[in-house]
């Protein structure tokens, strides 16, 4: 992710949407392949992951290296200068993505205790999700260099229609894929070999949990305007608190009560406080930086 969105700084969207449809058509192959074709299970499952995220270092890489020629040692005067502020915003940056597959961690963990099946069935939700909602990551990486170049021209008008167009495009592709994901989730199950309780946590989540990642996609929205309007610890804050206090009491209250499926519901139900208060802060930054802007007169209209 860190190497797509380096590509979208460079101008190259179309080969950051390669990074990141890569590593999920590597992860569509090969997770039936592995886990049902092969009968590897879990360790199927194992393997895939790895070779995907090799895939997308390879495609990433090849796009900086080859064709953007990026590469160079940096000079001590050049990195003495640039460290500090490019720490302040890559720590918060790295920790934001390390919070994910902490709270995907906390989802299988609850989970395993219902069998192999559920848990089949939540590896190919864990590889259907990327694939499925890829235009939610990218746009989150898109309208990143969008937001800082109006707040560098100070349009704040600008600034805030992009992220409600942002939002917009997020709901209205989220309910898309969500209808497509419900009318199909049976051949969804079918193709990926899914049987028992496996199916049945598949088809639960086109069903009814995938409706949630509008939720996901406003929270990622958020955590563009944090990351690029000087905020970074905000979205630090945001998503390592979906991942805990967003994704533990609920799954385990789900489970307690309604099994594994419950899991997945309490999965889908704890990004909806987080991606809410996630629109209303951006809009509070918003606004915290259009009122310090005119205080200095640097409104630009």
């Amino acid at each position: 992710m860190c190497l797509a969105a380096l590509l979208r700084s460079v101008g190259d969207a179309r080969r950051a949407m390669y990074v990141t449809l890569g590593a999920g058509a590597v992860s569509a192959v090969l997770d039936p392949l592995l886990i049902l074709g092969l009968g590897w299970g879990l360790d199927g499952a194992a393997v895939a992951t790895v070779l995907a995220r090799c895939s997308m270092v390879v495609i990433g890489l090849h796009a900086l290296l080859r064709v953007h020629g990026l590469f160079a040692w940096p000079r001590m005067a050049v990195l003495r200068d640039t460290l500090r502020p490019f720490l302040a915003i890559g720590v918060p940056a790295v920790l934001t993505q390390v919070a994910t597959p902490v709270g995907n961690a906390f989802v299988t963990a609850a989970i395993a205790p219902f069998g192999d099946n559920a848990v089949a069935g939540w590896a190919v939700i864990v590889r259907l999700i990327p694939v499925a909602f890829v235009a939610l990551f990218a746009l989150s990486g898109s309208v990143g260099p969008i937001l800082g170049q109006n707040l560098g021209a100070r349009r704040f008008d600008r600034l805030r229609s992009t992220v409600r167009d942002s939002l917009k495009v997020t709901l209205v592709y989220v309910l898309v894929v969500w209808l497509l994901l419900a009318l199909g989730s049976g051949f969804i199950a079918t193709a990926f070999g899914a049987q028992g309780e496996a199916r049945e946590l598949i088809v639960f989540f086109c069903v009814f949990v995938a409706g949630s990642f509008f939720f996901n996609g406003a929270l990622f929205v958020a955590n563009a305007a944090f990351n690029n309007l000087g905020f970074a610890f905000y979205s630090t804050a945001l998503n390592w608190g979906r991942a805990t206090l967003g994704v533990a009491p609920f799954i385990w209250i789900g489970a307690h009560w309604f099994g594994a499926r419950g899991v997945l519901a309490g999965y889908g139900l704890g990004v909806v406080v987080f991606g809410l208060i996630g629109v209303w802060l951006s809009r509070r930054v918003l606004k915290r930086l259009e009122r310090e802007a005119s205080s200095s007169g640097l409104v630009s209209i």
